[in-house]
């Protein structure tokens, strides 16, 4: 109701303009009178047709560099804008309305030194500018999103503003322009330590994954190039007149379970879990070979799992979950989630709990998995703020169990490389 008002008292106000220059060169008279009748009419003429000149008549396209990124990568964006008619359009004022998912810069690394004040990283400058189209039918409007944040993104609407040269005319449309970015989490470069490897019998144990253990033999087998000496079977190779080389057991890993915290607790623990997601990212694409069976668990107002045993399809599947993953609101506590949790964990399963929260309550659901005879080890990322004597005192409660305790704070994020004991 009020756009038909709007153009009808802008309607009004030029003829009345026009009007009023016509008479003052009627009753005037003169050169100087009619000159500057008539060199205004021109301009008149023009904001009385862009009264009625419709802006559903231009098209706005969106392209984007890609629609797959990764975390702290630049996002370029083309706006093409196109006109039907060769209409002089002075000038349109054109702005994306990017997403409030995307009004913070990942500096990789480097964004964790704000892990006390997350809110000093949303300083996302408008997607703003103003073009000068005249005559032309399509203009096009070139900008970066540079250091694009992880997420599921979505692009929707873009602003196009315009008017005449004297500003009695305003025109303005929103266009609907959608289309999804999908912005998965950076890799971390990990140093994983203290991993327990297991035969396939026995309870034999040792602190080098890698290691190769030859006490075990399974079989012989026919000399290969670049098998040791000490491989040989002297025995076997006498009675067969040719050489023969010991098999040994294969070594295999406990099977791994990855259980991330997804439930909000503070409107400023967004930056520190981005942190538990890049961990546990990193944690789960390194123990894929490593471990026997590797499962993803995220815990928040429900249970998701991911499982990685099956290769490359559910590695890209949790790429996806966890490139879409965000923190939900829970009123049951994590504490009470891993509890359940820890009932489906077996005596031959490691588990690495992630939370960006820890209470006394998580305190007493580890200790209480740990009876349990599994291995369990918990990273907790948190600003070096948030560390008390009281929490400190139950860390080292946990490392008397024997539960390993990683604590990533701003000093330990913002490193190239990060140590995790698991």
């Amino acid at each position: 109701m009020l756009k038909p008002i709007g153009t009808i008292i802008r309607f009004i106000l030029v003829l009345l303009l026009l009007g009023a220059l016509f008479s003052y060169a009627m009753f005037q008279g003169g050169f100087v009178s009619w000159f500057l009748f008539f060199g205004f009419v021109p301009i008149l003429l023009y904001s009385f047709l862009m009264i009625f000149y419709p802006l559903s008549l231009l098209k706005v396209e969106r392209h984007v560099s890609r629609k797959h990124m990764q975390a702290g990568q630049t996002l370029n964006v083309n706006l093409t804008i196109k006109s039907p008619i060769p209409f002089p359009i002075l000038f349109i004022i054109v702005e994306d309305q990017l997403p409030r998912s995307i009004n913070y810069s990942d500096t990789r690394h480097f964004k964790y030194q704000y892990l006390r004040k997350p809110e000093s990283l949303l300083n996302r400058k408008m997607n703003k500018t103003i073009l000068f189209p005249r005559f032309r039918r399509r203009v096009v409007y070139s900008y970066e999103v540079p250091s694009i944040p992880r997420g599921k993104h979505h692009l929707e609407n873009v602003k196009i503003l315009t008017g005449d040269f004297l500003g009695l005319v305003k025109k303005e449309k929103v266009y609907s322009v959608p289309m999804d970015l999908l912005v998965e989490p950076r890799e971390i470069n990990l140093n994983i330590n203290s991993e327990i490897a297991h035969f396939e019998e026995g309870e034999q144990s040792a602190y080098s994954i890698k290691a190769n253990h030859t006490n075990l033999v399974s079989g012989v087998r026919d000399y290969a190039p670049g098998d040791r000496v000490s491989w040989l079977d002297w025995k076997t190779t006498a009675k067969k007149q040719k050489l023969v080389t010991k098999e040994f057991e294969q070594e295999k890993h406990k099977d791994l379970a990855i259980v991330l915290n997804v439930i909000n607790q503070d409107e400023k623990d967004w930056l520190a879990f981005e942190a538990c997601v890049e961990v546990a990212n990193s944690i789960a694409r390194h123990s894929i070979g490593d471990h026997g069976r590797v499962s993803f668990v995220a815990i928040g107002n429900q249970r998701r799992e991911v499982k990685l045993d099956q290769g490359r399809r559910q590695l890209d599947q949790l790429t996806r979950f966890l490139s879409e993953i965000q923190l939900v609101e829970e009123e049951a506590p994590f504490s009470l989630k891993l509890l359940k949790e820890g009932t489906l964990i077996s005596n031959d399963r490691n588990l690495v709990v992630i939370t960006h929260h820890i209470d006394q309550r998580l305190f007493r659901s580890l200790l209480q998995i740990n009876q349990q005879d599994a291995k369990i080890s918990l990273i907790f990322i948190k600003g070096k703020h948030e560390m008390t004597s009281e929490l400190r005192s139950s860390f080292d409660q946990l490392d008397q169990h024997g539960i390993i305790v990683t604590w990533l704070h701003e000093d330990r994020l913002t490193r190239k490389s990060i140590e995790v004991n698991t």
